[in-house]
């Protein structure tokens, strides 16, 4: 069976989503927008982890950034990606 391009990017995205601490970060990032500081009083995870989890994700398309003076804010970056959370949440 030949697996088409499209079938490997949503593999490729679904692989991003099954990691527990991105789900928990896309969803604290759903509900607001926020820097990593907020992000680790949110998660009650350290810097390191976060910054690792919230780079995986702006390479995935899933987040964006803006800068704020010295910091970093970070945004979910499409409307579906909330969806998909909601739609995850129905499902289990």
């Amino acid at each position: 069976m030949r697996i088409d391009a499209y079938m490997d990017k949503e593999a490729r995205l679904f692989a991003v989503l099954s990691d527990p601490v991105r789900l928990e970060i896309l969803s604290a990032l759903a509900k607001k927008k926020g820097c990593v500081s907020e992000l680790q009083i949110e998660t009650g995870r350290n810097q390191p982890n976060i910054s690792q989890h919230l780079r995986v994700l702006r390479d995935s398309g899933l987040v964006e950034t803006r800068k704020d003076g010295r910091k970093v804010c970070y945004s979910v970056c499409k409307p579906e990606v909330k969806r998909l959370l909601e739609l995850a949440k129905k499902i289990n």
